[in-house]
This record gives C-alpha cells, structure tokens and sequence, in this order.
C-alpha cells in the first residue's frame, strides 16, 4: 500500500484547501501513513482543542493559519501562521485553536535512539522559514528525521539554482514553505508557491529549479520500513 494517501500524483495542491472548517469541529485529512509515520491537515474552528495526551513519537506542527495555544508539559505556547513547533514523544501535550486554524502534522514514532526527529529544537516556537539557512548561489539541506528508508530534507535554494536530473526511487512529498519552485516532471513543468505541494510516483524523473529563493522539505517514502 502507498504511503502518500488522498492526494494525486504529479499534481499541485494548496495544503490550506484541503480541509475545509466546520462548525464546533476539527476536520482532519490524512496524507501520509506508514509503519513509523503519520501526516495529515487539520481544521480547527475557534476555541476547539485536543486535549492534553502522549505518545510514543514526536509531533511537528505547521501553522498554515491561524494560531494555536500549544502546551507541552503543562508550559503554554502561542503558535502562528507560519510558525512551528516539535512536541516532544511520550509528554503530556494538547492543542487549542485561538481562532480558526489549519495546521499540517507530521507524527513520526520513536524507539529508543531510532525514529523521531533530529535538527529540530524541541518545545521552540520559530518561523518553519528558519529551520534551514541558505547563502547567495547556492543550495543547503538539513535531515529532519532519523528514520530508515526515508529521505527527510529540509531545503534552502537560491534564486535560479536547479537540482537537475534526478530520478524517484520511492513516493516524493514535496511541501513549498517560501518563494516558488519549478518543477519538471517527466518534462511537464509545474509551478509550486508557498504551502503548495506536490507528490511524485516511483521511477520518475523530475528537475528542481528556484524562480526565487526557496525553502521547502522533501520526505521520499523508499518503503515501509517498521523499527
């Protein structure tokens, strides 16, 4: 079974349509679920919440809009539109929305020294556009997660720098946090601008190009490896 879930290859989408608001309600979508990892977009009317919980993996949100009040071992966080913060695994934590929110979750189970994220301060509020810094004429990445089988990049690309021919081996995930990408599929072109995604099948080739400084996260899902 695929990983990426409820979403079309080869297609862009903007994460914040995905998942309309309701009255008194948290929607939700799944977009990504494997043995060790789970990805979906949530809507929050305001003053809905999940109450306080753990679990054995750590939690990535993404504000898309909105705010959210956050609290992570009893500690209060206000999280914004285009903030992020990494809940840590088995502490207590719960989400109220401030207003109407979206938010994209990324959980990602953890054993022992395997699974989790890495590079990312736990409990730190800070814009998702400072996850990774870049330099003028040039191309940087940071891996985001310590799992298996799974490519997880965050990255930074100056204005016309290109990552040209490379070839999928899994499902690609490609989630646009700032500026705008071109990306050629099988020679079809794409334009992808902030909070756009698009997804890509196995064995395809595709080309990377920044039509201006860029910053985007890259998770290529190889197989279902289970730790």
């Amino acid at each position: 079974m695929n990983t990426l879930r409820n979403i079309e290859f080869n297609k862009i989408e903007n994460l914040k349509k995905l998942v309309p608001y309701g009255d008194n309600t948290i929607n939700s979508l799944m977009i990504a679920l494997n043995n060790n990892l789970n990805m979906a977009i949530f809507s929050f009317d305001e003053n809905e919440m999940l109450s306080e919980h753990s679990a054995p993996a750590d939690a990535f949100v993404y504000i898309l809009e909105g705010s959210l009040e956050i609290s992570i071992n009893k500690i209060n966080y206000t999280v914004n539109k285009n903030e992020t913060i990494l809940m840590p695994a088995n502490i207590l934590h719960g989400l109220k929305a401030l207003e109407k929110t979206k938010m994209l979750l990324i959980i990602i189970k953890k054993s022992g020294d395997e699974g989790g994220f890495t590079n990312i301060d736990y409990s730190k509020v800070q814009k998702v556009t400072d996850l990774v810094t870049g330099f003028k004429g040039g191309v940087v990445s940071k891996r985001i997660a310590n799992l298996k089988d799974t490519t997880s990049l965050i990255f930074a690309i100056s204005n016309n720098e290109e990552i040209e021919h490379n070839q999928t081996e899994g499902e690609l995930f490609i989630c646009n946090f700032q500026g705008e990408l071109s990306i050629k599929i099988n020679e079809q072109e794409n334009l992808l601008k902030e909070n756009e995604i698009i997804t890509i099948s196995p064995n395809t080739l595709y080309e990377l190009k920044s039509i201006s400084e860029s910053k985007f996260l890259m998770l290529e899902f190889i197989k279902n490896y289970q730790i």
